[in-house]
């Protein structure tokens, strides 16, 4: 999505990440040819943003790469001297931002089958790995996280940006709180994290309507989202978890799209919501609607938050 999004000739309203492309071959898109991406990154680009769900979830996208971008400049800015990239996937930051992250140390953590297939890519698009980037492997069922970041050559005494990005809604919620708290305890003043996360209305609303398009590349996958925050209390529950809330912004919200979402000529690309029910379209809609207009929630979220 963020490769299809760097496509978009308008760079106010372009995905930053110039690097997602190159990260992934044809072969890799074959794995999920049945993904709209996948087969929107075969065509015209502004052909392919015809489709509601493919301009959906190419602009949300945008909005959390930005927000996370700006946040991590921000945070070097103010002297971190570390980065942690949790569940780093193909996380791509390390490697856009190598100037800005010169004389830093960054750890990208995950799955060791997740790490040697990205490494693998590195070393096509490079010609070696980057050398100023830590790989730790994890098994994060079995795994202490403190303990694989330390052994990594994490420094608790050093001031720290995390990134947990796309990970926090597909875990119990005790997971997500033992890893909030894992941060929190270890990292020392000034430290911060930026994750996204579901609100409970939103993991509601996809258990009341399983014909919703998000099921597809969720549910149907064997990743359904399952963990929500308290509706309208992030506050609340980050401070519970150690964190001082600095910043949050609804996904699907009017902040979102004009912050992010407006083109040079002061129109806007879209919005960040994806497709229409796949069936029962008419009864589908209408019960959406009203879910949505009878529940106060953020939905989906990302936050900006420091440890206390």
């Amino acid at each position: 999505m963020r490769a299809f999004g760097s496509r978009e000739p308008d760079e106010t309203v372009r995905n930053p990440d110039w690097l997602a492309e190159r990260m992934v071959t044809p072969e890799e898109l074959q794995l999920i040819a049945e993904h709209p991406i996948a087969k929107a990154l075969r065509g015209d680009y502004h052909a392919s943003r015809r489709s509601r769900e493919v301009a959906g979830m190419s602009n949300l996208l945008l909005v959390r790469t930005r927000y996370i971008d700006e946040r991590l400049l921000r945070a070097l800015q103010d002297g971190v001297s570390q980065v942690v990239v949790l569940g780093a996937g193909f996380d791509t930051r390390a490697y856009r931002f190598r100037d800005e992250l010169k004389g830093k140390k960054i750890f990208e953590v995950d799955y060791r089958s997740t790490q040697e297939f990205k490494k693998r890519r590195l070393k096509d698009v490079f010609g070696s790995l980057p050398e100023h980037v830590s790989f730790i492997e994890i098994d994060f069922k079995t795994d202490s996280l403190s303990t694989v970041l330390s052994d990594g050559g994490y420094l608790e005494n050093e001031k720290t940006f995390f990134i947990w990005e796309g990970v926090s809604m597909y875990l119990p919620e005790a997971a997500v709180r033992a890893t909030l708290s894992v941060i929190s305890k270890s990292a020392t003043a000034g430290s911060s994290l930026v994750m996204d996360f579901a609100e409970c209305a939103g993991i509601w609303l996809m258990k009341k309507f399983p014909t919703l398009s998000q099921h597809k590349y969720t549910t149907n996958w064997g990743e359904p989202w399952i963990f929500g925050v308290p509706d309208m209390r992030e506050r609340e529950f980050f401070h519970e978890c150690g964190f001082e809330l600095c910043d949050v912004l609804g996904l699907f919200s009017r902040e979102a799209a004009k912050r992010y979402l407006k083109r040079a000529d002061g129109t806007f690309i879209g919005t960040t919501r994806g497709g229409s029910p796949s069936s029962q379209v008419l009864r589908t809609t209408i019960g959406v609607i009203w879910f949505f207009l009878s529940h106060r929630s953020r939905w989906y979220a990302i936050a900006d938050l420091r440890v206390v």
